[in-house]
């Protein structure tokens, strides 16, 4: 069975949470998609393999979607549906999530929400995990839209500590196993090091995939929607925004792959890594770049950006372009192989700078 990259760091938050609750009833949003249906069959088989049996939600605006989820066997055919809307009214949101935990004869704190349901794009308040933090639940999700993360941890972080509900964010492949790539390198390279006062320079993450890498249509539209975010990078110290799909480099990502092309786009692990890694230092050069096989592809992103930004920015317009382009997209996957490089931050160049 295929765990999408996202689900690995997924899990282990949620197996983290469980340290401090018993999660025996789990809402997965969006869990009829790419990245939701991996996170619920890997919930399913550490649940038969520990021998704990865990009662399994999905949780999205569209039975369809559900349906075509289990016939597809993205998700089990055991596994319930629940009807929400999280772009819509919160307090009927709200409401939703408080009927399900009655539903579940929760009297234990034995519920959590997982929240996979992007694209995360164009989306300001974090009301699924406010919900969430008022119903005592705990939470975690994959979001990879910064300003929505530093919104969640600055409103509700303090919410969350009063209130006793665990809760974590942007817990994906990027951001999130990426960003722990980092952490680890730059701690191997700082113990290796004799000098005790050495500093981070430069940090540099770098990604490519063949074709989609088999992504589902959200993921292509959230990549849409990248192409009309600045993209967040740091050099000098300063935090610099520049324009997506940009300054081109070549980075050699090993045996098999060889050297690619790869581009500027917005990556939430960028702050993260330059701000809170070595927070009492000056941040390090830091910036992430996409790109993808075959070619083309590359500068057919590049030529969408003289679309208008507003159209760009247009989570519903990027969807439903996404799910037209998607027999030619599925076409070319086959063609080139799709898949994933793993995450390969190019360079955790860290110099001895006092």
């Amino acid at each position: 069975m295929f765990c999408h990259p996202a689900a690995l760091l997924l899990i282990s938050s949620i197996a983290l949470l469980n340290g401090y609750c018993i999660a025996l009833n789990v809402l997965v949003v969006g869990g009829s998609g790419r990245v939701g249906g991996s996170t619920v069959r890997w919930l399913k088989t550490l649940s038969d393999r520990q021998q704990n049996p865990v009662s399994i939600t999905v949780g999205g605006r569209r039975n369809e979607s559900y349906q075509a989820a289990i016939r597809n066997k993205v998700i089990p055919s055991e596994v319930n549906f629940l009807s929400m809307d999280i772009d819509g009214d919160e307090s009927v949101l709200k409401r939703t999530l408080e009927q399900w935990k009655s539903s579940t004869n929760d009297e234990e704190g034995e519920c959590m929400v997982v929240h996979t349901g992007g694209p995360f794009q164009g989306r300001t308040s974090p009301v699924l995990l406010r919900s969430c933090i008022e119903l005592s639940m705990p939470y975690a999700d994959v979001c990879d839209e910064w300003e929505l993360a530093e919104t969640s941890k600055v409103e509700l972080d303090q919410k969350a500590k009063d209130a006793g509900v665990p809760a974590i964010v942007s817990c994906g492949i990027w951001p999130g196993v990426s960003a722990l790539m980092a952490a680890e390198g730059v701690a191997k390279l700082k113990k290796k090091s004799s000098d005790q006062d050495v500093q981070i320079e430069s940090i540099d993450y770098s990604f490519f995939t063949a074709g989609t890498g088999n992504a589902g249509p959200t993921i292509v539209s959230a990549t849409f929607l990248l192409l009309a975010t600045p993209v967040i990078t740091f050099m000098n110290g300063i935090r610099q925004d520049k324009e997506p799909w940009t300054e081109m480099k070549e980075v050699d990502f090993g045996n098999g792959i060889g050297t690619k092309p790869v581009w500027l786009l917005d990556n939430p692990d960028v702050p993260t890594t330059a701000l809170y890694l070595n927070p009492n230092e000056k941040p390090p050069n830091c910036s992430s770049r996409f790109g993808t096989d075959p070619l083309p592809w590359n500068y057919l992103f590049g030529g969408m950006k003289a679309l208008p930004r507003s159209l760009l920015y247009n989570r519903e317009a990027m969807q439903n372009f996404s799910l037209f382009s998607e027999p030619i997209i599925r076409l070319v996957d086959k063609l080139v192989g799709a898949t994933n490089e793993p995450v390969i931050p190019s360079g955790w160049l860290l110099h001895m700078v006092k």
